[in-house]
């Protein structure tokens, strides 16, 4: 019998089911760990995920919590603003048209409350205002213009009057000039009564006084603003009165500067009656120039001014048209410029027309004299 070795199954089946065991055993937990760590990364992203959103609502919070610490401040300080206001005897409401502002007295509170809660706009620009002494400071501007502006109004109406009127208009301008004395409102009606009060006067050296002085206080007005057409309409008119104290060079210099304001005044304010009349006088008076007085104008300017008659009746006509009521003065130079074209009849019917209109100002008892000896002379 050949050799024959017996091997023992039951070993070699017991070992091999123990290798298949433990290598199923291991399957399982390597299969069972990557469960376990994708189920752990999911759990990690969802929880960092979570953290995030709380993160999120704590910044949320937070910020909520700081609104509402500055929103009671600003009460807390306007209530303290209020009631700082409320001890004191009289307050000031602030009222806003068109973002600009105006101050009115006011007693209560509740005033106070409502003027501003009408303003344009959100109620936030309410404390962009400046501080208190700013405050102060524009509520006093604020009442320096109602000044200025009642001061105005009173000199304006005086300056319509008599003689006397103009004197006392000049004496209230000079009352207030250190506090107007840079306005060119100011200024110019300074200039303005001067001028009428030298025409008024019946004092020679008085005229010439004022007369000059009214050129120095147009010429500052002028110095304030040059684009006044007020300033330097009075600046012209001022300096055309003195041409009688002047040499015959100082006299043609002067009329260049008198046109170069009357025609700047007139393109500034082109409706006003009284500067179309001033450059019909203008023209009238350089038409009557002497020869000698036209080689010195000629010596000093290369061009000088023309002028003419019917130019300057032109200037007058339209001067009649834009005035509302009949102006004695104007009447008298249109029949002066007929006279010189030789229409008589024309000339008698504006003397005619200009002889019962009522003497106001000295400049009208002036015109009154010479219309009844021009009515005398071609009445005829």
């Amino acid at each position: 019998m050949g050799n024959k070795i017996s091997v023992d199954s039951k070993p070699v089946f017991g070992i091999l089911a123990g290798l298949i065991s433990s290598s199923s055993l291991l399957v399982i937990w390597l299969f069972y760990e990557r469960i376990g760590r994708a189920t752990r990364l999911d759990s990690l992203k969802e929880t960092n995920y979570n953290i995030a959103q709380l993160n999120s609502a704590i910044d949320s919070l937070r910020k909520e919590i700081e609104d509402l610490k500055e929103t009671k401040s600003l009460k807390a300080d306007l209530g303290s603003e209020i009631d700082e206001d409320s001890k004191s005897k009289k307050s000031f409401k602030v009222v806003r048209f068109k973002k600009s502002l105006s101050y009115l007295s006011s007693t209560s509170d509740a005033d106070y409350q409502s003027a501003w809660s009408d303003c344009e706009g959100p109620t936030e620009e309410f404390f962009d205002f400046p501080e208190n002494d700013a405050l102060a400071e524009q509520i006093k501007n604020n009442s320096s213009t109602k000044e200025a502006i009642d001061l105005f109004d009173k000199v304006d109406s005086l300056l319509e009057g008599s003689s006397d009127d103009y004197k006392i208009a000049f004496g209230l301008l000079k009352d207030h000039e250190s506090e107007f004395g840079c306005n060119v409102e100011y200024l110019w009606r300074v200039a303005k009564s001067c001028r009428m009060s030298a025409q008024a006067s019946c004092d020679i050296e008085k005229q010439k006084e004022l007369s000059f002085k009214a050129v120095d206080w147009a010429r500052r007005a002028l110095a304030a603003d040059e684009s006044n057409a007020e300033a330097n309409k009075w600046f012209a008119i001022s300096l055309g009165a003195t041409s009688c104290y002047c040499s015959v060079s100082e006299k043609i210099r002067n009329g260049v500067l008198f046109k170069q304001h009357i025609d700047k005044a007139i393109e500034i304010n082109p409706s006003d009656y009284l500067l179309h009349h001033l450059l019909g006088r203008f023209s009238f008076e350089v038409s009557s120039l002497s020869w000698i007085e036209r080689k010195v104008a000629t010596a000093l300017f290369r061009d000088i001014p023309s002028g003419s008659v019917q130019e300057a009746l032109s200037k007058f006509m339209l001067s009649e048209k834009l005035r509302a009521e009949p102006w004695k003065t104007n009447s008298l130079y249109i029949a002066k410029c007929f006279i010189h074209l030789g229409e008589y009849a024309q000339a008698m019917h504006w003397i005619n027309r200009a002889l019962p209109i009522p003497v106001v100002t000295p400049e009208d008892r002036l015109s009154q004299d010479e219309l009844v000896v021009l009515s005398a002379k071609y009445n005829s």
